[in-house]
């Protein structure tokens, strides 16, 4: 009954209120003109009715009048229309009551819809102006704007438009006594100076005074008006003009005292929002040179630093310590880096040449134009100075918002070479030349060609008509002392066959005569005969000879031409073993016969024990590994030339040290630590005499002692086992040093006892580029934790942050039998320092600031000798002695291999080039086209010197290539593997990061790489050139890189569609009707399930702009490889698979550079396919070419490898290699997005 009764009563109301708004909407229908005083009475009598029923309901019902919008512009008519007080006040405390107190957003959003705002400020200018309206009135004005004015966008400007700016701030002047009142003026105030046009306004009007005088009136009870007039200081402070007014009436002192009060008041933080909020002023003020001054004169570090330190262990207060560090750290005094020059310590001379001047020899003008410095900048990184522009398109050089351009724009004309120079280039490539065919006879055709010494051609020649190539001409820099002249480096080796021995053999004659292999056995001095082709009368085989009755290995030569073929796995089912056998015998009488050379007996003991199979387990890395002797090492070394004299050699190089057999953790950081260390490097600045500062290190000396004749290292040696448990009686400090090769460290100092900070030296000819370290460290206490500050690192952020580690090897450990590199550190982190970088070193920019990776070590052993290094080091010499002792286990009955010399760096290191396949089945036509016909795969890597990762994938592919397995048998027979295992010698020997001596990163010169200064692309993408210029254009192409932002190993490749050229079809992938070719993408996905470390989502195709000139894309386009590849491998570890929180080790590289040869075959299975589809567009009417070229490649590739296959532990490789691919089903394209991960939360 009661219920029924409300109900009656909710009606009666509800149709007592919508008379009134109708009676109130017929007034107001009439024209201003027509209105009587009876019709204002009207209005009066409903507004004042009106307002005393909204008073006396419920939230609920205040919600109905809401809902009927015309009730609202009702409202606002009232008071667009109406100039009488008594109306204004009554309409005004109508919307006060519809708004409610809390829970306003849809209420306020809904007034601030129907123009409520516009038309308040409409009433306060005519209150500014006429100065009529009551003040009670003005106030509940503004109580409706403070409770609406958040939902208006343009809230600020319509104030600033009405001009009522100054009106608020007078009301808080006077009601600076009346707190209720100046809560909501200053939360209105607020909202204004939200707006900088507004905030830079108000400041010219001495706001800035009475928000102070506001802030000392509140005290300690008023804590909300004080927090709405600290936020409107912190607005207000965001103006630099207004920052310096603060300055200047000393406002900088008021605000630190006010904090020291607050920090000593709030004992139980429950006012941290006011802390934040005066940090937050002290920020904005310190943005300002004059500001820091201020703020260090007041001895704002000191306040801060030790408020921060009080609460330092309690998490809540995380977020005020971190707004203090940002302070301290921005005043801290910037230092210059405690150096002479920021120009490498290690300089070298560069060659003039007429096509190209290094930016080494630029003028700062010319190198870094019309860039505009900046006095204060809080950037603190050259974006481009990072190993994730060799190939990442997260972080873009180039302007995205550039308008489009048609295709083919922005790209550079090719430097086509004349096929007579690229034929200089014929000695590299021995398997397309060396055999001819056997007649039905047996008797060649012609002699058969074997590798020997033959003349070598000039240099110089290839290059006499250089000048009638279309290419742009510069004028060598006027800086380089003519007196280098034009030097000249050798294309070609010295030898068809220019092994590692021959080439050692020619700098030291006594190597040769010394060397041990080992477990091979020693080399013997040899007599030697030669054959000479009847026809033509040049030398066409040379055969070092044996002592008959010795037990020793013969050489390569006599083995090639001794042994008899043993049967391959995929020889051709038509011949039986015993054919072969009976061919192969009948053959090489005659083949000796034809050279008028006495076949040599061969020690049968010999020939047991090299035909000892080998397991066919591919998952076995350590299979393949050789055992390394220092020796070998040693003498290569001496033939190794640096830019700087060398020292010593290094323990771990020496002994071929290689990671921990199981993977490592990911480094776990306990809270608060990068904090930590920041406030250890703000009490240096505090207390400058706990600072011992004494160089115990530098380079700088031990370079400038060196005499410039002193560059050859002859005669090095390593002596660390005699050295160790030695101490040093004339400091306790530790003892570094870095001259050794790949070593990099410039200058040391002692900071405490137990901290020392490290200054990386740039790379040769350069400023900048510091990132890869490498040194030795001795003289140390057992168990004792010493923290180590690189002090001038670059990049904006690294894997240090995200658990990677540093390695370090141990001379003690290695002696006791426990040589391994391991993972060491505690307390690791990467932030931000107060030393500054010159603006020669950021192209012109000024204020950018340098970084500190920290990490503290305790070592195991008492007056040990320690090496440190970025990553696992893999050196030049260690390249060469992999090299050496890899030919000296060879067998040439089945692997056909040859090692040349392609040039020589400009330090005059020789750059290797394999060849690697296997020998023919047979030397009858069929054998030799088979032969020749196998498709080509190009490997590179190490263009980037501090990318030691990259050299151990390289190590575990050519170690997998040149073993015994079945596998790597199989994979010999589908393919000739071309490799330069080093692009950049010259950088890995020097310790340099990024670039070669000529000071430029060599991924980007190829596409005009100089054939004087950048010797090693310019004849490496020769090669590439002749493969194409004889139809031989490589299946796959791969630059093995190294990445130090991100985890797990993937692939960058080229896909036209993703093309920063619209349309793009200067390409290999889009080829006649179809519209693109995206074979490309099957090898990522046969890695993805291959191999534990690789990640599928972190590769990416994408062709940049900034992209154009690196070998990916220049090889994609221009060579015209669809499959060409940028592979990336961290120097941190994996977050994903059976790897995952793992860090990355020598092992797990080798095994992806394994995977990624066992994977080839089935990427030459997708090639097949792609080439035997119809044309789509004459079988689909071009419908959906499109998608059917995407989705119907053939792409019979395993991407998922079966269970039953892992269980047994096979490989890729154990599929038949020779099914037919039509029974495979065709997989499916999938067009994903790439997701990247950035884990780099700085």
């Amino acid at each position: 009954m009661a219920s029924t009764e409300d109900k009656g009563q909710d009606r009666t109301l509800g149709t007592r209120v919508s008379n009134l708004f109708q009676l109130l909407e017929k007034t107001l229908g009439k024209s201003s003109k027509k209105q009587t005083v009876e019709d204002l009475q009207q209005i009066k009598y409903v507004t004042t009715k009106l307002h005393q029923i909204v008073t006396g309901q419920d939230k609920l019902h205040r919600d109905l009048i809401l809902k009927q919008s015309s009730n609202v512009d009702i409202l606002v008519a009232t008071l667009q229309n109406t100039s009488d007080d008594q109306v204004i006040a009554g309409v005004v405390g109508i919307l006060i009551e519809l708004i409610g107190k809390t829970q306003v957003g849809k209420r306020a959003s809904l007034l601030v819809n129907h123009g409520v705002t516009s038309v308040l400020f409409q009433i306060l200018k005519m209150a500014a102006q006429d100065m009529t309206l009551a003040d009670d009135i003005i106030m509940n004005i503004h109580m409706v704007l403070s409770r609406i004015g958040h939902k208006d966008r343009k809230f600020a400007v319509k104030a600033r438009l009405n001009k009522v700016l100054l009106l608020t701030l007078s009301l808080i002047k006077s009601n600076s006594s009346s707190f209720r009142n100046l809560q909501c003026l200053l939360q209105v105030f607020k909202l204004y100076t939200n707006n900088s046009v507004n905030a830079s306004y108000l400041g010219k009007h001495s706001s800035i005074t009475v928000m102070f005088k506001v802030t000392s009136l509140c005290g300690r009870k008023h804590t909300a008006v004080l927090k709405l007039a600290l936020d409107n200081l912190n607005n207000l402070t965001k103006s630099k003009s207004n920052s310096a007014r603060t300055i200047g009436m000393g406002g900088v002192p008021t605000v630190l005292s006010l904090y020291t009060d607050w920090h000593q008041t709030d004992s139980k933080h429950r006012h941290i929002n006011l802390r934040k909020a005066v940090l937050n002023i002290l920020k904005n003020i310190t943005n300002l040179k004059s500001g820091r001054k201020a703020f260090v004169e007041s001895e704002g570090i000191r306040v801060l630093y030790e408020t921060s330190q009080e609460v330092i262990d309690c998490r809540e207060m995380e977020s005020l310590i971190l707004l203090a560090s940002i302070i301290m750290r921005k005043c801290c005094p910037r230092n210059k880096l405690p150096i002479a020059d920021v120009q490498s310590c290690v300089s070298y001379p560069l060659p003039a040449s007429d096509f190209h001047i290094p930016e080494c020899c630029l003028s700062d003008e010319q190198a870094f134009g019309t860039v505009p410095s900046q006095e204060e900048s809080d950037h603190s990184s050259m974006d481009d100075d990072d190993d994730i522009d060799s190939d990442d398109e997260r972080f873009r050089t180039d302007h995205s918002d550039e308008p489009d351009e048609e295709q083919g724009d922005g790209l550079e004309p090719m430097i086509q070479r004349s096929a007579e120079d690229l034929r200089m280039y014929d000695k590299f490539f021995p398997e397309l030349f060396e055999y001819d065919f056997e007649t039905p006879g047996g008797k060649p055709l012609s002699s058969v060609v074997i590798p020997t010494a033959a003349s070598e051609p000039m240099f110089l020649s290839a290059y006499n008509n250089y000048q009638d190539i279309a290419c742009r001409r510069v004028k060598s820099s006027s800086n380089i002392s003519d007196s280098y002249g034009r030097t000249s480096h050798r294309p070609l080796g010295t030898s068809e066959s220019d092994t590692a021995m021959s080439r050692i053999s020619n700098h030291h004659p006594d190597v040769e005569r010394d060397i041990s292999f080992g477990r091979y056995g020693p080399f013997q001095a040899n007599e030697s005969a030669t054959a000479v082709n009847v026809k033509t009368g040049a030398s066409v085989f040379s055969l070092d000879l044996q002592i008959p009755n010795s037990n020793k290995p013969l050489p390569k030569s006599a083995q090639s031409s001794q042994r008899p073929s043993k049967k391959l796995k995929n020889s051709k089912k038509s011949q039986t073993t015993k054919e072969k056998k009976s061919k192969r015998s009948k053959a090489e009488p005659e083949f000796t016969e034809a050279l008028s050379i006495t076949p040599i007996s061969t020690p049968h003991d010999y020939l047991e024990d090299n035909d000892r199979p080998m397991s066919s387990s591919s998952d076995d890395i350590d299979e393949y590994d050789l055992i390394y002797d220092p020796r070998i090492h040693s003498h290569l070394a001496s033939a190794t030339k640096s830019a700087f004299r060398f020292e010593k050699l290094a323990y771990p190089d020496v002994h071929g040290a290689k990671a921990m057999p199981l993977p490592e953790n990911l480094y776990n950081r306990k809270f608060g630590v990068q904090r930590a260390k920041v406030f250890e490097d703000i009490d240096r600045m505090i207390h400058p005499d706990y600072v011992i500062d004494r160089a115990v290190f530098n380079m700088d000396v031990a370079v400038s002692d060196a005499t410039r004749d002193s560059q050859e290292n002859s005669n090095l040696a390593n002596r660390d086992e005699l050295r160790i448990g030695r101490q040093d009686m004339t400091s306790s400090a530790l003892r570094f040093n870095s001259q050794f090769e790949s070593g990099n460290l410039r200058k040391v100092i002692q900071v405490r006892e137990y901290e020392y900070d490290l200054i990386l030296n740039p790379d040769v000819n350069t400023n900048h580029h510091h990132q890869w370290f490498y040194f030795e460290v001795s003289n140390m206490v057992a168990d004792m934790p010493y923290r180590f500050n690189i002090v001038n690192c670059e990049k904006l952020n690294s894997q240090f942050n995200s658990g990677m580690k540093p390695v370090m090897y141990s001379v003690t450990d290695a002696v006791e039998g426990r040589g391994f590199w391991k993972r060491v550190g505690t307390e690791i982190c990467y932030y931000k320092n107060h030393f500054i970088r010159s603006g020669l070193t950021t192209g012109g920019v000024k204020g950018k600031s340098y970084y500190t990776a920290t990490f503290t070590v305790k070592f195991k052993h008492s007056r040990d000798i320690c090496y440190l290094a970025y990553h696992y080091p893999y050196t030049y010499t260690t390249l060469m002695t992999h090299l050496f002792q890899l030919e000296g286990q060879l067998d040439t009955r089945q692997i056909y291999y040859h090692n040349q010399t392609l040039c020589d760096t400009l330090g005059g290191n020789a750059t290797p080039v394999l060849t690697i396949t296997a020998q023919p089945h047979t030397l009858d036509r069929e054998g030799i086209e088979e032969f020749r016909s196998r498709p080509y795969i190009f490997l590179s890597a190490r263009v980037h010197p501090g990318e030691s990762n990259a050299s151990w994938i390289m190590k575990g592919t050519i170690d997998f290539l040149m073993s015994k397995s079945s596998h790597a048998q199989q994979l010999r027979e589908k393919f000739i593997f071309k490799i330069v295992p080093m692009l950049n010698p010259d950088g890995v020997i020097n310790g340099n990061h990024r670039c070669s001596l000529v000071a430029e990163d060599l991924n980007r010169r190829w596409q005009h790489p100089c054939p004087q200064l950048h010797p090693t692309i310019y004849h490496t993408k020769g090669l590439l050139q002749y493969l194409n210029m004889v139809s031989k254009t490589p299946l796959v192409y791969c630059d093995y890189h190294g990445h130090s932002r991100r985890k797990n190993i993937f692939l960058y490749g080229c896909s036209p569609s993703m093309s920063w050229i619209p349309s793009d079809t200067q390409n290999p992938a889009t080829t006649g009707n179809r519209s693109e070719d995206n074979g490309f993408k099957a090898l990522p996905r046969i890695l993805h399930s291959a191999c534990q470390s690789f990640s599928i989502q972190n590769c990416s195709f994408v062709v940049e702009r900034a992209k154009e000139t690196t070998a990916r894309v220049v090889v994609w386009r221009q060579i015209g490889v669809v499959r060409s590849y940028t592979m990336e491998s961290s120097y941190c570890g994996c977050d994903q698979g059976r790897y995952k929180d793992l860090h990355m080790n020598t092992k797990m590289l080798e095994e992806m550079g394994l995977k990624f040869c066992e994977s080839l075959v089935r990427v030459l299975k997708t090639s097949s396919a792609f080439e035997q589809m119809p044309n789509l567009e004459h079988s689909m009417g071009g419908a959906n070419q499109g998608t059917m070229a995407s989705d119907d490649l053939g792409e019979d590739v395993m991407y998922d490898i079966d269970d039953d296959m892992k269980a047994e532990g096979q490989s890729v490789l154990d599929l038949d290699l020779n099914e037919d691919d039509s029974d495979e089903e065709a997989y499916q394209d999938d067009e994903e997005e790439e997701n990247y991960y950035d884990g780099d939360a700085q």
